[in-house]
């Protein structure tokens, strides 16, 4: 995970080709569906992962670093029929979801917080005290 900050990942080739990627997997019904939809950036020192887990309950996810990889996994449940009700159409996610992410080695695997509000699964990946920049005291 790096900070591009020349072109935050926005350059129009990128854009097009995210668009007719995700055109095509729809159209087709198939293509890689990440199971959440995040986004990552960096905040003073820190990287803050934000995943899109609308439903979903503190108990139903599972955040991990192992090796410096950060994985976020959880289940959607499906909404429980009543009464024979017949679905005409169900498109709301259900099952299960993991996502990995590669932590750069400055990162603190140990001091990694995460909180959820309205649907939205925050996780915050601080920097190693030693690797933080200092300043050096000239004598």
């Amino acid at each position: 995970l790096t900070c591009n900050r020349s072109n935050n990942g926005l350059d129009p080739l990128s854009r097009w080709t995210r668009n007719m990627d995700e055109f095509f997997a729809g159209a087709l019904g198939v293509g890689m569906d990440p199971g959440v939809r995040v986004d990552i950036r960096e905040v003073g020192e820190d990287i803050v992962i934000e995943a899109e887990v609308p439903g979903l309950t503190r108990d139903d996810i599972d955040i991990s670093v192992e090796n410096g990889v950060l994985t976020i996994s959880g289940q959607f449940k499906a909404a429980e029929q009543s009464d024979g009700a017949c679905y005409h159409l169900r498109e709301r996610r259900t099952g299960s979801f993991s996502r990995s992410f590669r932590l750069p080695p400055t990162s603190d695997p140990d001091k990694v917080e995460a909180a959820l509000q309205n649907g939205v699964l925050t996780v915050t990946v601080p920097t190693r005290e030693e690797a933080k920049p200092r300043k050096i005291t000239v004598r």
